[in-house]
């Protein structure tokens, strides 16, 4: 029985190819929903930091004076409770 080693070496080539475009696509896979986690995180970060500084300014510019830690402090705990309803 004579072998084809030009063909049997192909066929073994493309089985690896094979294995390794499905392994990318599961590593890929896992990688794109941990970054969908984090953007869901960052969002929310963009988010509250944004009430909170809105608040800080406003609540500075209405009594027209500097921004202090402690209007920092009360537009974090604002923008947590608006954030948790």
């Amino acid at each position: 029985m004579k072998i084809n080693w030009g063909a049997l070496g192909l066929t073994i080539a493309v089985l690896f190819l094979a294995v390794s475009i499905l392994t990318v696509g599961l590593v890929v896979e896992r990688k794109i929903s941990r970054l969908e986690e984090q953007i869901t995180v960052v969002k929310t970060s963009i988010k509250r930091d944004i009430i909170a500084q809105g608040y800080v300014f406003t609540k500075a510019n209405s009594e027209k004076r500097a921004v202090i830690f402690e209007d920092l402090k009360d537009g974090y705990v604002l923008a947590e409770n608006f954030i948790e309803q």
